[in-house]
């Protein structure tokens, strides 16, 4: 359903769409007929094509009513049909968001939520929002945090050193799956005093916590539920100026997002 929710958008920007399954075509009609679906459902009889890129999932036995189904996932191509990205998960429960994706790529879809909290420290200024403002079970989706360290003053990158490096630590709930951050190029900072070099963000810059709602009955019924879905974490740094290393810091963080119930066909 998120697809279909994202697709006049993407048209609008002249982005295409369309879906390889390895269900039959009066299977993808009945569906597309059932959900409005506007764009194609492409039927791979066989899984002829799954098998060609090897996106098969091999661990669904022969015999089984899903064998013949890919690991989930997104080709992304140019206009010359190049494949240009992709984004693949192991478990076919489990896929990107088109936000998730388009946020990574850098090119964040116009639609993307952006209820942002901005927060000010001593130390620097925080904009925070999440890819998708609706979220099912299976999603992996994304936390954005836009960073901007005060005048002459910087936060640790990852490196060789004893500082905190600036990260976003998840609190609740504590089902959700933390994927590794993919954090930005940093700058080497020379303290004179301490004869050290360490690695240090001083200019804006931004980095994203992607996360993963697992599948699971529980969280199913959750999602079933029609409760908000409410993430809290924390930001924690430690920043220093040119005389003055700082106590490490945390600041507090929330996010609230619905949920998209499960489709069960």
């Amino acid at each position: 359903m998120e697809l279909q929710s994202r697709y006049a958008e993407l048209s609008a920007r002249g982005i295409g769409l369309a879906v390889v399954l390895y269900d039959p075509p009066e299977v993808l009609k009945a569906f597309a007929d059932q959900w409005s679906i506007e764009y194609p459902l492409l039927s791979d009889v066989g899984s002829e094509v799954i098998q060609r890129y090897d996106i098969l999932n091999r661990e669904m036995e022969q015999g089984s009513p899903i064998y013949g189904i890919p690991y989930p996932g997104t080709f992304v191509l140019d206009n010359a049909g190049r494949v240009t990205d992709r984004f693949f998960e192991q478990r076919y429960e489990e896929r990107f968001t088109l936000s998730s994706i388009a946020l990574r790529l850098g090119d964040p879809i116009t639609g993307d939520a952006r209820d942002a909290t901005q927060v000010e420290t001593d130390h620097l200024t925080l904009v925070s929002y999440a890819s998708d403002e609706i979220v099912a079970p299976g999603n992996r989706f994304s936390l954005a945090l836009d960073v901007t360290p005060k005048p002459e003053m910087h936060v640790y990158a990852p490196g060789d050193h004893t500082y905190q490096v600036i990260r976003l630590r998840m609190t609740t709930p504590e089902y959700l799956q933390m994927h590794e951050v993919d954090y930005p190029p940093s700058e080497t900072y020379d303290f004179e005093p301490l004869n050290e070099t360490v690695p240090v963000y001083q200019e804006p810059f931004s980095f994203v916590q992607e996360i993963t709602i697992p599948m699971s009955p529980e969280i199913a019924e959750l999602a079933q539920s029609g409760e908000k879905l409410t993430i809290e974490g924390t930001l924690e740094y430690q920043a220093c100026d040119h005389e003055i290393c700082y106590v490490p810091a945390e600041v507090p963080l929330s996010w609230e997002l619905d949920w998209r119930p499960l489709v069960f066909n």
